[in-house]
């Protein structure tokens, strides 16, 4: 015999049913099945707040992806001259529009959120600003597909504007595509020294790593130019920043670009810092030797500044050995 809970529909299916008397007890103590299903409820607003989080959001993840678009066009350069040569800057377009209209349909409801017009008021000029970028470095590349030199002038433009990890990016494509010019080596190097906090974190280097890598990418680049005073010298300065102190080394790349100098000036300028070198070891006498022999008025106040610090080491000196 057939249960009175399971019967065939005319479809010949199976399904369940209540039996009559189930139903008539259930209305009878009060459970009648309509009284079961909750009532709807209207979904809550989100409060301000909630919607400005969510701008936040959009705005770094914005940011992050136009840094991801450019990493990933800079490994595999996909986009060149001949195919869509302005795909990056199109797209980075139609984020930055729709961020652009989250903050001003938002504004429209609560203009007085000083947070959300704050951060409005960064995003369009800082996204403007790196869209016009990205339009000249597609125009470049237009003209000169497997040119480095656009690559490199959108590493400074980045680096300025604090992307500096999309600049580093930049910097390191211009020298996969030249990678024996000088000028790039030590464009590279020089921003990986003015912003190392940030380089130190991208290639997960120690501060003494950083530094030896710097070093190592300013001789690379002096190699390609050995003749040039003006690589010298740039070396030569990098040895006031580097820590710990590295005094041997910073004195032999002066006296390498002082070999190198070619005019008064730039040997000048090159005797001011062996001085310096010369005070910092007590070795004052070549120091006076050094700066006696300087000339170009501009370095005047720095000699004299120099020649004091001997004048007042000269006095003290017998007094100690007294």
């Amino acid at each position: 015999m057939k249960s009175d809970c399971l019967t065939k529909t005319a479809g010949r299916r199976w399904c369940f049913r209540l039996p009559a008397a189930m139903v008539a007890l259930a209305l009878a103590a009060g459970l009648g099945l309509a009284d079961s299903v909750a009532p709807a409820v209207a979904p809550e607003k989100p409060t301000a707040e909630a919607e400005f989080k969510v701008l936040q959001q959009r705005d770094q993840e914005t940011r992050e992806d136009l840094s991801r678009w450019l990493r990933e066009t800079a490994a595999r350069d996909e986009h060149l001259a001949d195919r869509t040569p302005h795909f990056l800057s199109q797209r980075m377009e139609h984020r930055i529009h729709s961020v652009a209209m989250g903050y001003m349909d938002f504004l429209a409801r609560h203009p007085g959120h000083e947070a959300a017009a704050a951060l409005h008021n960064a995003f369009g000029p800082d996204m403007a600003d790196d869209l016009e970028a990205i339009r000249q470095w597609e125009e470049d590349r237009v003209a000169a597909p497997a040119s480095p030199a656009p690559w490199n002038h959108l590493a400074h433009h980045l680096a300025h504007n604090g992307r500096t990890v999309d600049a580093f990016v930049c910097f390191e494509k211009s020298l996969d595509l030249s990678p024996r010019e000088a000028v790039y080596l030590f464009d590279y190097a020089t921003a990986m020294l003015l912003y190392r906090t940030d380089a130190m974190s991208h290639y997960k280097l120690t501060e003494a790593e950083l530094f030896d890598r710097v070093l190592l990418t300013y001789r690379r680049g002096l190699r390609l130019e050995p003749e040039s005073y003006a690589r010298a010298a740039d070396y030569a300065q990098t040895f006031y920043v580097v820590r710990p102190a590295r005094p041997a080394e910073g004195l032999a790349a002066w006296e390498s670009a002082l070999k190198l100098a070619a005019t008064e000036p730039e040997r000048d300028e090159a005797r001011t810092h062996l001085a310096r070198y010369a005070i910092h070891a007590g070795k004052f006498g070549i120091a006076r030797l050094y700066l006696d022999l300087v000339r170009e008025p501009r370095f005047e106040p720095v000699k004299e500044s120099m020649l004091r610090r001997i004048d007042e080491a000269a006095k003290v000196a017998p007094k100690s050995g007294s």
